[in-house]
């Protein structure tokens, strides 16, 4: 069974750790009780006054737990209740195929702000906790519905895209499930042997419910991750 796990407002000002990292490292806890897939980062609305950028994140897993749902909402609830910063209020919503009812709530989310009250009605029948409040819920539902749309946010991890070198060869990404597409005006496709220069950024697109790298040509056999910007080093 897959499911979806949508995070929000778990950090708060001077705390290190964002709520994109904590879904992360949360997926890594799950190894023998769930399949971790990847996270994916939505960015809502930047108008709520509570949040700066308004970054969301949604775990992608599988799970053949009959009470998977009821498992990792539990789970999840004491990984953040552990980690999240104390000024937080974190939201998390656990949702298989009924995550099809939040698609209109994470559309809205990343237009308008929403209120409280109207994202009540949508959580009938959706295993949900809010902590502290519970004001990331309406960023974690929107999370949900956005990614079973699956045609906005980025990968922030999928099948371990973050351990590979800034350069890769093609058949490597495919390897990992990611799709490379051309935005070239021909139809060349990269050979499995080019070479793609990531820039130390690897955060495919969630298109088609897929993981998708857009990709431009830079030579022959190389081609460069369209829209990634360098990672900055290090001091």
């Amino acid at each position: 069974m897959r499911l979806l796990i949508g995070i929000d407002d778990t950090d708060g000002a001077g705390w290190a750790a964002s709520t994109a990292r904590l879904a992360r490292e949360f997926g890594d806890t799950l190894a023998g009780e769930a399949r971790f897939i990847g996270s994916v980062g939505h960015i809502l609305f930047s108008g709520v006054p509570a949040t700066t950028s308004n970054k969301a994140s949604c775990l992608v897993v599988e799970s053949a737990r009959a009470d998977a749902a009821d498992f990792l909402l539990a789970q999840a609830a004491a990984y953040v209740e552990a980690n999240a910063a104390p000024s937080s209020a974190p939201g998390i919503i656990v949702a298989g195929a009924e995550a099809e009812a939040l698609v209109d709530c994470g559309r809205a989310a990343s237009r308008r702000e929403m209120s409280a009250e109207e994202l009540a009605p949508l959580l009938g029948g959706l295993r949900a906790v809010g902590l502290r409040g519970g004001r990331g819920l309406i960023g974690a539902a929107a999370a949900v519905g956005l990614t079973a749309r699956g045609w906005s946010g980025r990968w922030l991890e999928f099948g371990g895209l973050r351990r590979l070198d800034r350069a890769v060869q093609a058949r490597e990404l495919r390897a990992l499930g990611i799709f490379l597409v051309s935005l070239e005006a021909d139809a060349e496709a990269p050979a499995p042997d080019d070479w793609i220069d990531t820039h130390g950024r690897l955060r495919p697109q969630l298109a088609a419910g897929r993981a998708v790298l857009p990709l431009r040509r830079i030579g022959e056999g190389m081609w460069e991750a369209a829209g990634a910007e360098p990672m900055k080093k290090s001091r």
